[in-house]
């Protein structure tokens, strides 16, 4: 038997190991756990493993480890929400396909995982889902009940001066640890005290629940047009101040299909005009933060999250011409203009968003032709750029026709906005919630007006 061990940890699998040569089973062991957060604990736990591997010898065979290192903080989240209540399930899943799609590509007969040692884990359901994914591998999952040695190993563990964690691993058990060291409490939760979270950001509605949504929207579009916005496909990119905005106003709406693209993380600036942002927020990736407040609102819609920068390297990810429509909300000129050029070589609707710093009176805020802005330094730019790429076509923009006070604000702004090509240092522009979430509002409407009119229904 040529066995693939994966394994968490050294103290889970200093036992195991043993117990497997005690049958003449030599394990070569496996490391891909992207779960383990935050980074310092990710890499204390696979330094650890590493020196044991080089250390640990018997009968004269030492062990071989493969590693995929893989600090995964967006895939682990990305793979777990909303389903956190079987985080643990969705987390075995990740791993042990990883470690059977390893071992059938590299000659393994067999799989197994230091995790059957641990008495914290759902045995149960981590059996059932080993086998699952070992069949469709092709392969065989091997399993044994390590739990009676787990004493034992940490033992040993502790005796070697290995490293040893104090939670499972991510930062939901982290968090268990902590409030339990808080409150002096063995349970995070009690039944009651977790059922009024998990019902408002968890429960999937039922069907009349989820009719009720909508129901005020469905008296202006009708029930052809609530339709078409269910079977509709967005994508937005940026979710800043005013994309974050344009993604709510769309699954309000009733969007049944969106995509949120941004590769940044929120920060404490970010409050005072971002909905995903919040003091809670701070530090998590935005389109993370977003996907679960949109699914809150709207648990049927299908929300993708793409925690990665847009650019011509990466355009295939989001799947543009598939989608119906495109918001743009991407600050960068440069990103601004491919993306702008992608979407329209598509044949994708395109509804784009201008300059909204320095400006404070949303009431100016209005939509035109790309070619047809006033008193809007981005657009001015964006024309400038576009003519030197010899493009022609034409999409509607939202912009603010505030004039600036200062003349050298405008130009300060127009040199921030350049600032990628020329080596001036960009400062930072002032803003303010009520003229980025109307321009994110106007680009949402954009796309709905354009919906229902192509059903004759256009009320707006």
């Amino acid at each position: 038997m040529k066995l693939l061990l994966h394994c968490c940890c050294a103290p889970c699998s200093v036992s195991c190991i043993k117990s497997l040569r005690d049958v003449n089973i030599e394990p070569n062991l496996f490391w891909y756990n992207p779960n383990i957060h935050p980074y310092t604990e990710y890499k204390s736990r696979l330094d650890c493993l590493c020196e044991f591997a080089q250390t640990e010898i018997s009968d004269n065979r030492k062990l071989t480890l493969s590693i995929i290192d893989e600090y995964g903080l967006h895939s682990f989240l990305d793979n777990v929400y909303p389903y956190t209540e079987k985080r643990c399930h969705k987390c075995y899943k990740m791993r042990l396909e990883k470690t059977a799609l390893f071992a059938s590509q590299n000659g393994y007969t067999s799989f197994s995982t230091t995790l059957l040692i641990s008495p914290y884990q759902d045995h149960g359901a981590l059996k059932s889902i080993a086998e699952e994914i070992a069949a469709s591998y092709g392969i065989e999952f091997f399993y044994r009940d390590f739990r009676p040695l787990f004493r034992e190993g940490q033992n040993t563990a502790r005796s070697n001066n290995f490293y040893m964690q104090k939670y499972c691993g991510c930062i939901f058990s982290e968090e268990q640890r902590y409030l339990k060291k808080k409150n002096g409490n063995p349970k995070l939760y009690t039944k009651e005290q977790a059922k009024p979270v998990l019902d408002v950001s968890l429960k999937s509605p039922s069907f009349a629940d989820s009719d009720l949504f909508f129901e005020r929207l469905a008296l202006l579009t009708g029930k052809d047009g609530s339709e078409k916005l269910k079977k509709t496909n967005a994508l937005v990119f940026g979710a800043g101040g005013v994309g974050s905005w344009a993604a709510e106003a769309l699954v309000r709406c009733g969007i049944g299909k969106i995509g949120i693209i941004d590769n940044d993380v929120i920060c404490a600036s970010n409050v005072n005009r971002q909905i995903e942002a919040t003091s809670l927020t701070i530090g998590l990736p935005k389109t993370y933060a977003l996907k679960k407040r949109l699914l809150e609102i709207n648990p049927d819609c299908e929300v993708t999250a793409w925690d990665k920068l847009f650019c011509l390297e990466n355009a295939h990810f989001f799947k543009i011409e598939n989608s119906d429509y495109v918001i743009d909300a991407i600050d960068t000129v440069r990103h601004k203009l491919d993306l702008i050029e992608t979407v329209y070589k598509a044949g994708i609707p395109l509804f784009s968003s201008m300059g909204m710093a320095l400006k404070i009176n949303p009431s100016l805020i209005k939509t035109a032709s790309v070619w047809k802005t006033e008193n809007c330094p981005l657009a001015k730019v964006i024309r400038q750029e576009l003519r030197k790429r010899n493009f022609s076509g034409d999409f509607t923009v939202v912009y603010n026709d505030e004039k600036l006070s200062i003349k050298t604000k405008e130009q300060q702004l127009e040199e921030n906005i350049l600032g990628e090509k020329s080596q001036r240092k960009k400062t930072v522009n002032g803003s303010i919630v009520t003229v980025t979430a109307t321009a994110g509002f106007l680009l949402a409407n954009l796309v709905i007006q354009d919906i229902l009119r192509k059903k004759n229904e256009s009320v707006f």
